[in-house]
């Protein structure tokens, strides 16, 4: 349990740097803001490029950069950035694509409905777990991670995800962030936020 702990904690400090890379070429690891600030105003500040004071940075609203006129939360606009990017790398991973047959059959025929709300649910979800704010509306993470209670996930033949599993999932985004440099102040914030639901994620078969 400890070393699948470790391993969650670090995937998820290495999905976070796939927002900060697009976001500053350097990070100041010794900025002492980083280990007292809320993760949600950390990632906001980061995605607007790292600069200036950390707090308040999450619910400070900035120019949407994919709705021409909107406006987001910076905190929002990191974590929507970093599940996109996350969704495209499980996607060609064929171990764990297998869970998402309907969603990558209504993509390949063009249709990217589903995706979009994945998307969205997705960062509801974890925008709630790193502010606070009650957004999430959808169905729970063990409902959604069962073949038997949410038909889009997995199959008969692959009902639920196992620690293997996501495993491969860990490995799939340290291959998508390889080259990134990750504050380590930011570790024990972002593991908080997947350890409280690992248990309900992974459905060991």
């Amino acid at each position: 349990m400890k070393t699948k702990i470790r391993n969650i904690l670090t995937g998820f400090v290495i999905i976070s740097g796939l927002i900060f890379a697009s976001a500053c070429n350097k990070h100041n690891d010794d900025n002492p803001a980083l280990a007292t600030t809320p993760l949600y105003d950390t990632l906001g500040w980061f995605i607007q490029g790292a600069m200036g004071p950390v707090e308040g940075n999450g619910t400070k609203m900035i120019a949407d950069p994919d709705n021409q006129g909107a406006q987001i939360q910076a905190g929002r606009l990191a974590i929507r950035t970093v599940v996109n990017k996350a969704l495209g790398v499980i996607a060609g991973d064929p171990k764990l694509a297998q869970y998402f047959p309907a969603l990558l059959s209504e993509v390949g025929a063009g249709n990217t409905t589903g995706l979009a709300k994945l998307l969205e649910s997705f960062t509801d979800f974890v925008q709630q777990a790193t502010s606070g704010q009650p957004i999430y509306n959808g169905k729970s993470m063990k409902v959604v991670h069962n073949h038997a209670t949410y038909d889009r996930f997995g199959s008969n033949e692959h009902p639920t995800a196992d620690s293997a599993d996501f495993d491969e999932f860990i490995g799939d985004v340290v291959k998508a962030a390889q080259s990134l440099n990750v504050p380590n102040s930011v570790i024990g914030q972002l593991g908080v936020a997947l350890v409280s639901v690992e248990g309900d994620v992974v459905q060991d078969k």
